[in-house]
């Protein structure tokens, strides 16, 4: 009766989990959708769409590359201890450890973009002169 139970707790709380994925997917999407909208409808200057634009792919490439990260890292099973073993070591040679090693280089390659992108749009006003 127990295993049961515990069961079907499992199967609710994944139907849950990929409910919630699937509803910060859409919620993201429609942010930046609307975001990257109001840039070129309601612009002042081109390069500020640009960097809206460019801040918004940056944001949406940090968004996937975690969600990504993650699903791979609990596919693979490392506790917290494996985890930083993982991303502070060299290259894995494990091909499981090797996609999880990849794709939290791209998740920090896209953190620096997002960054680069926020130092960008108070450079952009300083030369326009704004």
């Amino acid at each position: 009766m127990n295993r049961q139970a515990n069961g079907q707790f499992q199967i609710v709380i994944g139907t849950l989990l990929k409910t919630w994925y699937a509803l910060a997917f859409l919620m993201a999407l429609l942010v930046i959708s609307l975001t990257l909208w109001f840039a070129w409808v309601h612009r002042s200057t081109v390069a500020e769409s640009v960097v809206q634009t460019l801040f918004c792919l940056s944001f949406a490439w940090v968004w996937v590359a975690m969600l990504q990260c993650y699903r791979s890292l609990r596919q693979l099973g490392l506790d917290p201890e494996g985890r930083m073993r993982l991303f502070s070591g060299p290259r894995p040679d494990d091909l499981g450890e090797l996609r999880d090693w990849k794709w939290g280089w791209q998740f920090m390659y896209a953190v620096l973009a997002v960054l680069s992108s926020m130092i960008a749009f108070p450079v952009m006003a300083w030369l326009t002169g704004k």
